[in-house]
């Protein structure tokens, strides 16, 4: 209960001060994170319970993104996930690989190896925080709305296979996906049309029952994909599109809501918690140089992506500083290394920081441009409306 106390306190004192200071919500859950973790104040020391909580808030987010997403809209996207997305991601890795990899191999001493998987860690980006960011600005609807869910569905699948090359090629690990496995929780996941526990929650005619058995399905699902080494938040997204066109969709939206913006915060939350002050102390020159260049090669990658696929000019930035962060399943893939000898327990811990803080400063980046940019069509004359367009 004192935890409780404790997260809901300092996010309730953080956010609204970003939020006064124009830097949206994002920079005060992370402020508070910090504050509270246990590299500052010391008051939550518990991060990964929390952090195994806090996931449930980028599953709910993805399952309301599903539940707008009809198996035919899906497969009109194939394009952006199986195309752009691979793209993006093949082509990130590269270029992190080349341009970072003999960085990190020189100047901290990590294995070709090691540096070559933390460059395809580091080439996926945060659904939550890219998520976040489209919501904030009612973009999600948009082509660079569509464009941006492509590529985050496709690192969300081509996560697994990272997971498993690290336990391959360090000849072990503690946790490998079962295909059988996987294969069961999709099945499962198809045939969830067919399940029966929604149905009798609307019959019993109480909203909290209905609302337990909605987040019955998605956790459900979430556990099984996870329990199968799959990700749990594309298991939140496939059940969401198979219940797409039931009659219990916007039924379902209207319950999860309230949980899911609740749970993002507490992800964002253990996301500060991640970010060990001593660390970012003594090697602070390396991770600024390392997350500089992390936004600035993935940031030119995506703006020549979003210039390729013919998104509209006033798009194109924000669309690369949306996605040009780290990502949450990097933590996962770091410690599945370390697990498998790939990297030592000190590399682990910079190179999430310099996750954690990429993650942090793109919103305020992202804020940044967008008041350069009002203040240079105010210079010009520009109405909102003729912004706009």
């Amino acid at each position: 209960m004192e935890i409780v106390i404790i997260l809901l306190l300092s996010a309730v004192i953080c956010v609204p001060l970003t939020q006064l200071l124009g830097l949206g919500a994002i920079p005060g859950y992370l402020l508070a994170g910090i504050l509270i973790g246990p590299y500052c104040l010391g008051l939550v020391q518990d991060v990964p319970a929390i952090s195994n909580i806090s996931q449930l808030g980028v599953v709910m987010m993805l399952f309301v993104i599903g539940l707008e997403m009809a198996p035919a809209r899906l497969w009109a996207m194939r394009r952006e996930v199986f195309g752009i997305g691979a793209l993006q991601m093949f082509v990130s890795a590269a270029a992190l690989t080349l341009l970072l990899g003999g960085a990190l191999r020189h100047l901290i001493g990590m294995s070709w190896a090691g540096a070559i998987l933390c460059s395809l860690a580091l080439s996926l980006s945060s659904t939550a925080v890219a998520m976040r960011l489209l919501d904030e600005r009612d973009l999600s609807r948009t082509p660079m709305g569509r464009t941006a869910v492509g590529i985050l569905l496709w690192q969300d699948m081509a996560a697994i296979p990272v997971l498993v090359a690290v336990g391959v090629i360090g000849g072990g690990g503690t946790r490998a996906p079962s295909f059988m496995e996987g294969l069961i929780g999709v099945a499962v996941v198809v045939l969830g049309r067919g399940l029966r526990v929604l149905g009798w929650a609307e019959r019993a005619q109480l909203k909290e029952l209905f609302t337990a058995a909605t987040l019955l399905v998605v956790i459900g699902t979430a556990q099984l994909f996870d329990h199968a080494g799959l990700s749990a938040g594309l298991g939140g997204f496939l059940v969401g599109v198979v219940l797409a066109k039931s009659r219990y969709r916007e039924s379902m939206e209207e319950s999860i809501e309230p949980f899911k913006g609740l749970l993002l915060g507490l992800f964002f939350l253990s996301i500060g918690m991640v970010i060990n002050l001593e660390v970012l102390r003594h090697h602070w020159l390396f991770v600024v140089l390392s997350v500089v260049g992390l936004l600035v090669i993935k940031g030119l990658i995506l703006y020549g992506i979003a210039r390729w696929t013919g998104l509209p000019s006033y798009h194109r930035l924000p669309f690369a500083i949306g996605l040009a962060q780290g990502g949450e399943f990097g933590f996962a893939i770091f410690n599945e290394a370390v697990d498998n000898s790939l990297l030592t327990v000190p590399h682990r811990d910079l190179i999430s920081v310099v996750v954690a803080v990429s993650m942090a400063i793109v919103p305020v980046w992202l804020k940044v441009l967008e008041r350069m940019r009002m203040r240079a069509r105010a210079r010009r004359g520009y109405t909102p409306e003729a912004a706009a367009d």
